[in-house]
């Protein structure tokens, strides 16, 4: 990556290169994250990506923030909303393992949502679907909360993905590798049939641990999913915190 704006000038960019527009920096933006995560670029070098000064950057979009808002909504927007007409749960368990590869793609997007809520149009959008379609499912005041749920458990399973993938990238395998050390210990039997299982999925290839974390992943959705449909059976399903 240029460590300056622009080769042979103050930030000017060359003239058959097109005009610096706010869609052209969330462009760039989405680049550099899904090359590098969400969290590990900065202004200067996203300037320098586009040839120009970081005050063109804060001119046609903002700050670091806006620009991470704008990149975030745009990740979002890609995730298609299944149709209302859906049952709720086949809706939101098409919307979260469909929407999960995206995240992943665009590491920090699912850290961001977590940690500020869905502040972005696209999310915004999101949420006011899944919680229509919850209250007509029978939800009633407790469809704020069980969208919450959802959505929160489900987007932080990605984040700590995420963290492991940019910080502990071996730690998957490693920890395959541990647990299948037990299969054959007579001592621990539940240790033993973890390692078993782990064991028969393959503990040092990476296709066959990532295909774990995909198992894991939809089982989580469907736990999730499970317990929310058993407020459906209490009289005081409407009471839920909203």
């Amino acid at each position: 990556m240029p460590s300056s704006p622009a080769p042979g000038g103050r930030g000017r960019r060359p003239a058959d290169r097109p005009p610096i527009t706010p869609t052209g920096i969330v462009d760039a933006a989405l680049r550099l994250t899904e090359t590098d995560g969400l969290d590990a670029w900065s202004t200067r070098q996203l300037a320098a990506a586009l040839e120009v000064w970081p005050r063109a950057v804060y001119h046609h979009v903002g700050d670091r923030d806006a620009v991470a808002d704008a990149v975030a909504d745009r990740v979002v927007g890609m995730i298609p909303l299944p149709p209302q007409e859906l049952e709720w749960r086949e809706w939101f368990s098409t919307l979260l393992l469909e929407g999960r590869p995206l995240l992943r793609r665009y590491r920090g997007v699912a850290r961001r949502l977590v940690r500020i809520g869905p502040i972005i149009p696209s999310a915004l959008a999101m949420m006011d679907r899944g919680i229509l379609v919850l209250q007509q499912a029978g939800f009633a005041d407790g469809a704020t909360a069980a969208y919450r749920y959802l959505t929160n458990s489900a987007f932080t399973l990605v984040m700590v993905e995420d963290d492991r993938a940019e910080n502990l990238p071996e730690a998957r395998v490693r920890l395959a590798g541990a647990l299948a050390a037990h299969r054959d210990d007579p001592t621990r039997r539940g240790l033993a049939a973890v390692g078993a299982a782990v064991t028969s999925r393959g503990t040092d290839d990476p296709a066959a641990v990532a295909a774990l974390e995909d198992d894991f992943y939809a089982y989580t959705v469907a736990r999730s999913l499970d317990g929310v449909a058993a407020v459906l059976t209490r009289p005081d399903r409407g009471g839920l915190p909203g």
